[in-house]
Parts: structure tokens; C-alpha cells; sequence
């Protein structure tokens, strides 16, 4: 091979190994993980740099006599020497003798609460948290730095785990995760699922499990309605295997004859095909008023038995008791519906800050005809309740009143339709009985046909239950102000002296401390 052949190779496989090595740290910077990607990167710039020094030998080895080489492998020696000595101080006392962290933020931003540390402090048996995130999930990093305080604050009684749910898919079925970023808490033989890794999601979980009772669900039946039993495309059984995975306990209530079973956390009524009588709902009202919890999973007149110009005495309670109003239509929405069925199962992501809700920010949730619901106005509501929006369409969607015209497939709304975006999950709350309820405009979105992994459906339902047995929030921890400091820069001199402290007079001191480094050796 001619030398300057030689030396254009030379270059160029160094190029190609040094390009190639920038571009898997690059990636590995960015995905946190040594893939695929990062792996060939790093073999091709060995690679590169390997023929590079088989090509240009004679010199390389010119340039290891060098006196400047031999300067500067001392000097890198040196450097080697400190770091070692440093990381081997963190390893040898940091990590293994004093386990500490230190918070140095004004307002103990990164400690745990002292709620929080009482909880920990307090438990009788171990802890764990199986943390199942991906290694595309968001947040990972932060979860484990969280975890981290736990354990470092509970005295040997709380451990973590990170585990993929797609490489293990079964143990997440096991854990009844349906998303993914998800944290599972173990007590023995019982569970609690957290969505959202922060200190009071997974504080009050600890809670919850500290207090091991099994909640009752009671399921309504004897009116069509849906069953957690059943297993086809019509049941819930999806909802009673995930309620039965966070500590509850689903039963079925065939006929309301006289009282709601005193062990009930919260009924659900699961889409009835025919109505309730006015006793039965003076039941439910009684059992409400009392404190009691209820989920209402409605259906429009024509799918719920009502005749045309009937009163449906459950529909008229909620108006009159709750301000939850529940119109009389069918939401269509030509715009943001699910593709493979029509503008009659709309799909959204306009969600409230309800705890329902929290942490699915671009998780679509459908609601298959389902019918509108209407609060009242501020101060014209039953006193002493509070009713809110918790899941609404898109801008675009309208209850449709007249139900004939909907199987032409003519979508157009006329002057009886209400328009814009349609509520189709609400919840109240009476602050003197402390009753709850949630109501939605559809049951369908929770049945089995409709529960999918990459929706928002079935978290909705467990947290709209979750919320009525007010398990959603058990301890309020002691908030922490915030401090925003700003540098505040108004005037041109203002901007001038930044630019010299922070651009300018940096590199002219390297570059002072460089020159006279040159000069002394040059004499």
C-alpha cells in the first residue's frame, strides 16, 4: 500500500470511528441505555480507531517518544489517579457506611414529608413496590429517586423493583397493570395500584394497606343491568378482577328491598335496561344521604326502557338531589370519534384536575352512546353540594334528541341539540352528609368489549369508584412553598455585565492561565 494511500485510510477510518463513537453517546445520552443503536456505534468507532492505528503505526509510535506526549500522559495519569480516589471515597462512604442524602434546598424540596415518615416509621410488616415501567416509559428516573427516600427512611421495611411489562407481561396481568409507568404496592397478599409516582399517591397507598380491611363493592342488579360476573364482551368482570387487585370486595345486590348492606363502601349501577321504581330509588337517596357512595353508569332513554314522555325516577333524583342532570339525548361528535364505529362513540382527552383523571393527559377515553349531562348553574344547585366535570367531548360533538334520524347517518344537529362539549362524566359531593357520587352518561366504556390497554376506560371506572369510597386521597401531606428565583435583567448594563461574567471573563482567565503556562516552559 503507497503511504499516502496509507495516510487518506488512516483519516479516514479515525473520522468514521470518532463520528461513530459521538453518536452512540449521543444516543446513549438520550435513551439512558446502551441499545442496539449505542452497541454498533460503539463497535464501529472501535473499530475505526483500531484501523486507524494499524494504518498510521510508525506514527503513533513517533508520537509516544515525544517529550510532549510523555508531559501529557503524566498529566492524565494524574487526573486518572484523582478521579479514582474520589469515586472510591463515594463508593467506600457515601453508598455503603453513611446511606445519606442531603437536601440542600431552601424549602426541603427533595425530603420526605413528616407524614410521610410517620407512615414509614410505623409499619409492621415489609413493603414493596413493583415499579412496571418500560424502557420507553416516562419517568422512571424520577420514580426510583422517590423510592429511594422511602427506603432510606423506613429502616429496613420498604423495597422496590423495576420491572418491563412487555418482557413480562404475565406478572403485570398479575398485578392487574393496564398501563404502562404504573407502581403496584405490596403487603403480603394485598395490593395497591399508583399511576402517578409522588410522595401522596404512594404515601396513601401505604395507608391503605396499613388498613387492611376488605372494602365491599356492592354491583346493582335485577334491572339488566351489567355484571361483574360475566366474563363475554357485555360483562364487567375486567373492573372486578382490577377492584379485587387494590383490596375491595365485589359483591352483587340482585333487589334493593330495604336498606343498602351496612359493610357497603359505594354501589354501582351498571347500566339498567329498565328503570328503577321510586322505591328503590328512595333507598339509594336514604343510603346517600346517610354518607353512602354510589357510581351511575347511565344509558340513554331508548337503551334503559324508558317510554317517551316517562319520568325515570333515578334521572330525576340526581337533577333534584345532586344538580347532575342527565339530558335526554345521545352524543354525537363528527369530529373526534373512534374510527371503526361512528360519530355516536366519542373519543376524548378533555379531562378535568378531578384524581379520576390524573396523569392521563393523551389517553383517550370513548364513551359508546352515551348521553349528555348537564350541572347546575353556581348558587342554583342543592346547597351544600358540589358538582364538577370530569370528562367532556371535544368542541365539536352535540346531544342528539331525535334518536330516529341517528340510523340514517345524517349527522347534524338541530336548534333542540345542545352544543359543544358534551359532560359525559361528573361527580358530587354533599359537605354535610359527606355523600358521594359519580355519574357517567354511559356504562358500555367499562364493559369488557371495550377495555384495552392503550385507553383510559378502565382507569377511569377503578378511579371513579376509588374517589366515591374516598380512597383517593386518605392523608393530606404538609406542602411545601415553592421559591421561583429569577435573575432579573432590565437595562443594557444589566445585560452587558452578564455577558462579560458569564461569556467573556471565563475563557479569558483559561486562556490567561494557558498563555502563562506556555511562557513558563518556553524560558
Amino acid at each position: 500500500m503507497e503511504i499516502k494511500g496509507k495516510h487518506v485510510y488512516g483519516l479516514g477510518a479515525a473520522a468514521v470511528g470518532g463520528a461513530a463513537l459521538v453518536f452512540a453517546l449521543i444516543a446513549w445520552f438520550i435513551n439512558q441505555k446502551i441499545d442496539t443503536t449505542v452497541q454498533v456505534g460503539f463497535a464501529v468507532g472501535l473499530l475505526g480507531i483500531a484501523l486507524f492505528a494499524w494504518l498510521e503505526i510508525d506514527l503513533l509510535t513517533r508520537l509516544l517518544k515525544s517529550r510532549q506526549v510523555r508531559y501529557g500522559a503524566e498529566s492524565l495519569a494524574y487526573v486518572l489517579l484523582f478521579v479514582t480516589v474520589i469515586v472510591l471515597i463515594n463508593v467506600i462512604f457515601t453508598r455503603e457506611r453513611l446511606k445519606t442524602r442531603w437536601d440542600l434546598t431552601e424549602t426541603k424540596q427533595n425530603t420526605l414529608s413528616a407524614e410521610t415518615i410517620k407512615v414509614l416509621g410505623e409499619l409492621t410488616e415489609p413493603v414493596k413496590v413493583v415499579g412496571f415501567y418500560s424502557g420507553q416509559a416516562f419517568g422512571r428516573e424520577s420514580a426510583e429517586e422517590l423510592l429511594d427516600s422511602y427506603r432510606n427512611a423506613s429502616g429496613g421495611k420498604f423495597d422496590y423493583e423495576f420491572v418491563d411489562p412487555f418482557l413480562k407481561p404475565t406478572l403485570a396481568q398479575e398485578y392487574s397493570v393496564t398501563r404502562d409507568g404504573s407502581l403496584v404496592v405490596v403487603r403480603g397478599d394485598q395490593r395497591e395500584s399508583v399511576t402517578t409516582a409522588d410522595e401522596p399517591s404512594l404515601t396513601n397507598a401505604i395507608v391503605r394497606l396499613n388498613n387492611p380491611t376488605m372494602r365491599a363493592i356492592y354491583f346493582i342488579g335485577g334491572h339488566g343491568e351489567k355484571s361483574p360476573d360475566e366474563t363475554g364482551n357485555g360483562g364487567m368482570s375486567q373492573i372486578k378482577t382490577l377492584l379485587q387487585g387494590v383490596n375491595y370486595e365485589v359483591k352483587t345486590l340482585d333487589v334493593i328491598s330495604t336498606t343498602v348492606p351496612e359493610d357497603a363502601a359505594a354501589i354501582v349501577v351498571a347500566g339498567p335496561t329498565k328503570p328503577y321504581s321510586a322505591a328503590e330509588v328512595d333507598i339509594i337517596g336514604q343510603y346517600l344521604a346517610g354518607g353512602g357512595k354510589a357510581v351511575i353508569l347511565a344509558e340513554p332513554s331508548v337503551l334503559s326502557g324508558v317510554e317517551a314522555g316517562q319520568s325515570d325516577p333515578l334521572v330525576d333524583y340526581l337533577s333534584q338531589t345532586w344538580g347532575i342532570t342527565l339530558r335526554d339525548d345521545i352524543v354525537v361528535d363528527p369530529v373526534q370519534y373512534i374510527a371503526q364505529f361512528d360519530p355516536t362513540v366519542p373519543a376524548t382527552v378533555n379531562y378535568s384536575t378531578s384524581s379520576i383523571t390524573t396523569d392521563l393527559t393523551d389517553i383517550i377515553s370513548f364513551f359508546p352512546s352515551a348521553r349528555s349531562i348537564a350541572l347546575a348553574d353556581a348558587g342554583a344547585g342543592p346547597a351544600d353540594v358540589n358538582a364538577v366535570s370530569v370528562v367532556s367531548t371535544g368542541p365539536d360533538a352535540w346531544g342528539e334528541t331525535n334518536f330516529e334520524s341517528l340510523s340514517t347517518g345524517q349527522w347534524a344537529a338541530d336548534d333542540a341539540d345542545a352544543k359543544g362539549a358534551m359532560i359525559v362524566a361528573a361527580t358530587g359531593e354533599n359537605f354535610t352528609t359527606k355523600g358521594r357520587v359519580v355519574v357517567f352518561g354511559d356504562s358500555d366504556f367499562g364493559a369488557n368489549l371495550f377495555w384495552q390497554s392503550n385507553v383510559a376506560n378502565g382507569t377511569i371506572l377503578l378511579n371513579a369508584i376509588k374517589w366515591a369510597t374516598a380512597q383517593d386521597d386518605l392523608i393530606t401531606l404538609t406542602p411545601r412553598d415553592t421559591v421561583t428565583r429569577t435573575l432579573n435583567v432590565y437595562t443594557n448594563r444589566d445585560i452587558a455585565i452578564v455577558i462579560l461574567l458569564g461569556c467573556i471573563l471565563p475563557p479569558f482567565v483559561v486562556m490567561v492561565i494557558a498563555a502563562s503556562v506556555w511562557w513558563s516552559r518556553r524560558r
